[in-house]
């Protein structure tokens, strides 16, 4: 009977970055505290495809650190792997709120590390928590791999306030609006870990909704949805996915289908308050693509938000509520969780609200193609519009905001003889504008995202020698563009 592999530590490993845009840090000395040092993979707290581990979680305190004011926050990961991983992602939950995900560096027959960070300031109220929580780190990876080992040690960096001013107009922070603004309270809208499934929701099809109940303080006077969605295992590159019906005609059965359109809808209660058309990760292990450095947003995988505050006025009567998650044209498997950013009026015991007006415009989306097996040409437009509009009644007086989104999708495969290329572009805006009963200005702050894909795959057949040579061009960009005006 063959033997398993032999678990070590890496010797010499391959280095795997990503390129990305630096956290703007203050002018100051972080201080620098260590989370967790764990060996993912060869432990007990391993179960079927997860590796898990739980840790108590306190913040530093004024013997730890000269300056307990802090302006931000910053988690640093280092992380080894002793071989070649497929199809792996890892979480970090704080107080059951998901605050990374992420995908380890890719190694190709040999062992590899990887250093990556995330500013994590919008987590304050948690992580600056006093009382005791629990965080908790958890891989998921197939069962095939279980004797590869994942070494991690992880940092949080807590960078004292310095001098330099570089905000929105004052009131928008005031407010609880605005990039430097953080909220009161965080609520996970997510599963349980102690199921099979974890905190992640798994979305296998088009068919599945995904519901999440949840409560909120009756004196909340802005709320926000944070939404992590990520594609994995058949549906990891689903940007390059053919109709079902090009599969069909040429009996392609193990091809996955379901086209390159993946439209993540999120219901409150029983209004739509807005979809997600996601970025296109690559991850490293798609076809040794990347190596040693890693694709965009990789190792920090994008969340999305949603600002709810104009539906505010149905979820302060102290009762339950529900959030919904669908993705259209979905195949196995999509993990899906979300974090409920709230502000609260310090000043009132309760707020009031009402939504005044919702608009969700009906998808509108045109396809094409065209069909000569085994070649062929797939074009697909995608635009969705939603809006709504509501007040708060708050001691800040009263709040009305309004929300657009407007989102635009086009793609583009060409499957040719020894050659398949795709090009790929979804623009996002998203604007946000709040005025108060004793203030005469309208503040906005307006979120423009752009992502763009253009890959080219060729097989390139040597005369003479009988042998071919697979090359692949690829070109993509993330870009999330925030402007304030008053």
């Amino acid at each position: 009977m063959r033997k398993p592999p032999k678990v070590v530590h890496p010797t010499k490993p391959n280095t795997g970055f990503q390129v990305t845009k630096p956290i703007d840090v203050p002018n100051t000395l972080p201080c620098k505290k260590l989370l967790l040092q764990h060996d993912f993979g060869s432990t007990s707290s391993q179960t079927g495809n997860h590796s898990s581990v739980t840790i108590n979680y306190a913040p530093p305190n004024s013997s730890h650190c000269a300056s307990t004011d802090f302006s931000k926050i910053v988690l640093e990961w280092n992380g080894a792997c002793n071989w070649t991983q497929i199809d792996t992602v890892f979480g970090v939950w704080l107080g059951g709120v998901e605050i990374l995900r992420s995908s380890p560096a890719q190694g190709v027959n040999t062992s590899v590390a990887w250093t990556a960070s995330k500013d994590v300031t919008r987590y304050s109220s948690l992580l600056l928590k006093k009382e005791a929580q629990e965080l908790i780190v958890s891989f998921r990876h197939p069962v095939s791999q279980d004797a590869r080992v994942y070494h991690i040690t992880m940092f949080i960096l807590f960078y004292p306030t310095d001098n330099r001013k570089n905000n929105p107009p004052n009131n928008m922070i005031d407010l609880g609006f605005g990039s430097e603004s953080k909220a009161d309270l965080i609520l996970p809208i997510s599963g349980d870990l102690k199921s099979k499934d974890g905190f992640w929701f798994q979305i296998e099809n088009s068919t599945n909704v995904k519901l999440a109940s949840f409560e909120i303080p009756r004196n909340a006077y802005r709320a926000v949805l944070e939404v992590y969605v990520s594609a994995h295992n058949v549906d990891e590159a689903w940007y390059w996915n053919y109709p079902t019906e090009y599969y069909n005609i040429d009996h392609l059965d193990d091809e996955p289908g379901d086209g390159p359109f993946r439209d993540v809808v999120i219901n409150l209660d029983d209004d739509r308050v807005g979809a997600i058309w996601p970025y296109p990760v690559i991850y490293d292990a798609l076809d040794n693509i990347f190596n040693p450095v890693a694709s965009t947003r990789s190792f920090d995988l994008p969340s999305y938000d949603f600002e709810l505050t104009p539906f505010l006025g149905n979820l302060l009567d102290g009762g339950l509520h529900n959030f919904s998650f669908s993705i259209g044209n979905a195949i196995n498997v999509w993990y899906v969780g979300a974090n409920l950013h709230l502000w609260l009026d310090r000043k009132s015991q309760r707020t009031k609200g009402k939504l005044v007006s919702s608009f969700d415009q009906r998808l509108n989306f045109t396809s094409m193609l065209r069909m000569q097996v085994p070649l062929g040409e797939s074009w697909i437009e995608a635009h969705r519009m939603t809006s709504s509009q509501g007040w708060v009644q708050s001691s800040y007086g009263n709040i009305t905001t309004r929300v657009n989104q407007n989102l635009s999708y086009t793609n583009y495969v060409d499957q040719r003889l020894g050659a398949a290329t795709v090009q790929q572009l979804i623009l996002s805006n998203d604007s946000v504008s709040f005025a108060t009963s004793d203030d005469d200005n309208r503040y906005s702050f307006e979120s423009t995202k752009n992502f763009s894909l253009a890959m080219k795959q060729q097989i390139l057949i040597l005369e003479g020698k009988g042998n071919a040579i697979d090359t692949l061009d690829l070109t993509t960009g993330y870009v999330d563009k925030k402007t304030y005006k008053k």
